[in-house]
């Protein structure tokens, strides 16, 4: 019924501005919107539609005033149906039921809604953001000013009220059904715990805005961290304000001060001060000040009046703006270092260890101090608020740093490859000129440039499993390693192996046993086989398999195969001098695994044709797995990328992470890791 009812009264408002109740169209437009939109947002991320959509609604709202306001034009027929439906319903409805519904219709005509663009004001809407409206009935001004005096009327004396979305009149009598005290404490049971809803929703629906660049996000923490004029401090305080009138705490002590004597207390009765109103709502029989009794508001919000109370001169408030502060004075820091990069990465990596970094300080501060003890739900309303701010700053380090680490890995390893590897052999298949084995070993390998840009410049800020990387994670938000940097990087950081190897490290690596059984091969008298000083020679009589060691020190390195034709000619085939002989043989003839694990390989030059079979017996170098190639997993062709921190990919998904809130951090915030990213994860 309410459902149909909000409905009808949202169809009549866009009719006549009139009746317009900017609260009540807020939520009631993003309900029935929200459906369509999900519908047609195409590939817009849903963050970006929300935010798109309370814009809009914001802005139409706004302009109510406006003499060209659209409005629709109102179904007379459908409008009386509806009406005569609801009315049905409403005759069978209880009178208190009819009685409240009529005192929240006629207060939020009296008071203005509860908005975040209230409390924070214009100049902060950018950086705070609400999709919940709180209707104007449900105030603190309002349950003073209005809904306590009606409750109290209603209790005593006939009301009489016309419903304009109804178009009705109606006279209820509620001392036929009980006695005042009994009425008055129902309807104020009911009024409390749909105050405590409301101001629930309102607190769950604020969002701290993201930052677009490490600029914005400097002005915006310079905002946020403004001990005094901070939207978020703005939004606590009016939030406890509206909030504090129904805990027993603070009622109690200010009925304790009544109590001492008859003259302060009738004063601050009628100065209708804060101590007063308290007191005036808890009065026994004999008119003295009663004890204030634990209402659902004042459960509901006890954890917020912790934070905001002020204890002996302090609050966890005012520790929680001194720790924005520290925040803000770090972004400062970075940004008058002229490029930000260093200190971002410094921060980042500092966040991640929960050692140093104000970000871990404060979301420490806010789990283990603020919202210790409160409960689930207590948590839910008011850790958002304290945590997106943090969250927010977190990812707009990111990019700064993800740059920073790509400038490192380019000074240190990309351009050292570009200009002494890349253009040789194996690294450019077609290259004349070998890369040394020195000069390999510097880049790749256990030792090389990239094995240590990981252990010193990446090491913080990832986690190495082996030869696996992943991205250390703070709120599900850490830097977006590149798929090509992660998937190549336990082949760079391998033992280097074969024509790879030099010197003593060729000698100390552990060598591949291979077999090779000659074919006959037609057109020729004979071929012969050598691989690092090591022979077969066949003449086509019944074939062999014989034993090869790769690489073999006591040989002189390179690959060749020559073959006798019929008329006593010898053809060359292949001629391959070097550390990387037995590769290019392999690369240069045509290959095929067959079901066995032995592969067939065959040369042809002209009319020569030559096959072999081709078996490992033992290795312990990186294999290709169930690829054609016999040999191992080389370094041919092998390019290395650019940048190894995809700033744009991460910057996209830590927005939209920051954007969702963070969940509860473990105990231990100091330990971020990949897969449990203690700190706001």
């Amino acid at each position: 019924m309410q459902d149909a009812y909000n409905a009808l009264k949202t169809y009549l408002m866009l009719s006549d501005k009139r009746h317009v109740e900017q609260a009540h169209l807020t939520d009631q437009l993003a309900r029935f919107w929200r459906g369509w939109l999900e519908t047609n947002r195409g590939n817009m991320p849903r963050d970006e539609m929300i935010k798109s959509a309370e814009r809009m609604i914001s802005f139409y709202l706004s302009r109510v005033t406006d003499d060209d306001w659209p409005m629709i034009d109102a179904n007379l027929a459908l409008v009386d149906q509806t009406r005569e439906n609801l009315r049905r319903v409403v005759r069978g409805m209880p009178a208190r039921q009819r009685v409240y519904e009529e005192i929240k219709a006629r207060a939020s005509t009296r008071f203005a809604p509860m908005t975040i663009a209230r409390i924070v004001g214009d100049g902060n809407q950018a950086l705070v953001a609400g999709s919940y409206a709180i209707p104007g009935t449900f105030t603190r001004e309002a349950w003073f000013d209005y809904v306590q005096p009606a409750i109290r009327d209603a209790a005593t004396k006939e009301l009489q009220a016309k419903d304009w979305v109804l178009n009705t009149s109606t006279q209820d009598d509620l001392t036929l059904e009980g006695s005042p005290e009994q009425i008055q404490k129902t309807l104020v049971g009911m009024y409390k715990t749909e105050y405590a809803q409301h101001w629930q929703k309102f607190m769950q629906g604020i969002a701290v805005q993201g930052f677009s660049s490490f600029g914005q996000a400097v002005d915006g923490m310079n905002r946020l961290g403004d001990p005094q004029d901070s939207p978020i401090r703005k939004i606590l305080e009016t939030a406890y304000d509206q909030t504090s009138w129904d805990n027993p705490s603070l009622a109690n002590v200010t009925i304790k001060k009544a109590q001492t004597g008859v003259v302060n207390w009738v004063k601050q009765l009628f100065t209708r001060s804060q101590a007063g109103q308290m007191a005036a709502a808890n009065i026994d029989i004999n008119g003295n000040p009663a004890e204030v009794p634990m209402g659902p508001i004042g459960q509901e919000f006890i954890g917020l009046a912790r934070i905001v109370a002020t204890h002996d001169g302090t609050s966890m408030l005012k520790g929680y703006m001194d720790s924005l502060s520290k925040v803000r004075t770090r972004f400062n820091v970075i940004k008058n270092q002229g490029d930000p990069g260093p200190g971002a990465r410094q921060l980042m990596q500092q966040t991640l260890d929960g050692n140093g970094s104000e970000l871990a300080d404060s979301l420490k501060f806010v789990d283990e101090q603020m919202l210790t003890g409160l409960t689930d739900s207590q948590r839910k309303s008011l850790r958002p608020l304290l945590v997106r701010p943090l969250m927010q700053a977190f990812s707009v380090v990111i990019q700064p740093a993800s740059a920073e680490v790509n400038k490192v890995w380019n000074a240190q390893v990309y351009q050292p490859f570009q200009s002494s590897l890349a253009t040789k052999y194996p690294f450019a298949a077609n290259a004349k000129v070998e890369a040394g084995a020195g000069e390999i070993a510097q880049v790749f390998g256990p030792d090389g440039a990239i094995a240590k840009f990981v252990g010193t410049t990446l090491g913080p800020l990832a986690v190495r499993r082996g030869d696996t990387l992943a991205a250390r994670t703070w709120g599900d938000m850490g830097l977006g390693l590149t798929p090509g940097f992660t998937s190549g990087f336990a082949r760079w950081v391998a033992p280097l192996a074969g024509g790879a190897a030099g010197g003593a490290a060729a000698a100390a690596e552990p060598q591949t046993v291979f077999q090779i059984l000659p074919q006959p091969s037609t057109g020729t008298t004979e071929y012969t086989i050598a691989i690092d000083g090591q022979q077969l020679r066949y003449r086509n009589t019944p074939p062999q398999w014989t034993n090869f060691v790769w690489p073999n020190p006591q040989g002189s390195p390179g690959a060749t195969l020559s073959a006798t034709t019929f008329d006593g000619r010898t053809v060359q085939l292949v001629n391959e001098p070097g550390r990387y002989g037995l590769e290019k043989l392999i690369n240069s003839a045509q290959r095929k695994r067959r079901p066995d694990g032995t592969f067939d390989l065959t040369w042809v030059q002209g009319s020569v044709n030559v096959s072999v079979t081709m078996r490992i017996i033992s290795t312990s170098q990186p294999t290709s797995g169930g690829g054609d190639q016999p040999q191992q997993q080389s370094l041919r062709g092998l390019q290395l990328p650019s940048s190894v921190a995809d700033a744009s990919a991460g910057a996209a998904q830590n927005a939209t992470q920051a954007g969702t809130g963070a969940p509860a951090a473990a105990p231990a915030v100091t330990a971020a890791t990949a897969t449990n990213p203690q700190g706001a994860q």
